[in-house]
């Protein structure tokens, strides 16, 4: 097994550990939601909202280093990142380029304007519930794709 072919299975190792934590602080978030008092919340609260922040944020991160080691592999330009996307979308692992990009927009949404508009706010962890299953998705995509091309298994 290549060095890269490692790399990748250590990523897919990696994104199922973070999508088990991902996954609970989703749970924890969605009952939370709709936030129309964060003055109300306590700190556990935020805490989780924070917590689920970080986690939907450093999960796209990481499939986005794992398609990029896969682009590798395949022999695929990998910059710009672009044309990484668009070998996903090709390989069916994401549904669309746009798509990804409108989560990395959210995404870093939530990440710069976090407590500075409450309502905005509420709207992005709203949304960032929405698109976890996409990226749960794209994720069980990627560890299909990489059982079938390289016997990856997860």
């Amino acid at each position: 097994m290549t060095h890269n072919l490692e790399l990748i299975g250590h990523r897919l190792a990696h994104l199922s550990r973070m999508a088990g934590y991902l996954a609970y602080s989703q749970e924890q978030v969605a009952r939370l939601l709709p936030i129309s008092d964060w003055d109300a919340l306590t700190p556990d609260q935020h805490e989780s909202l924070a917590a689920f922040r970080v986690r939907f944020s450093e999960f796209q991160e990481h499939i986005g280093k794992t398609m990029r080691a896969i682009a590798l592999e395949e022999e695929v330009a990998a910059e710009p990142f672009g044309s990484v996307l668009a070998f996903m979308e090709k390989l069916n692992i994401l549904d669309s380029v746009a798509h990804w990009k409108l989560i990395r927009e959210l995404r870093n949404a939530v990440n710069h304007e976090y407590e500075e508009n409450p309502d905005r706010v509420s709207e992005f962890f709203s949304l960032l519930i929405e698109e976890t299953p996409n990226l749960m998705e794209y994720h069980q995509r990627l560890v299909e794709f990489c059982r079938q091309a390289y016997g990856i298994a997860q």
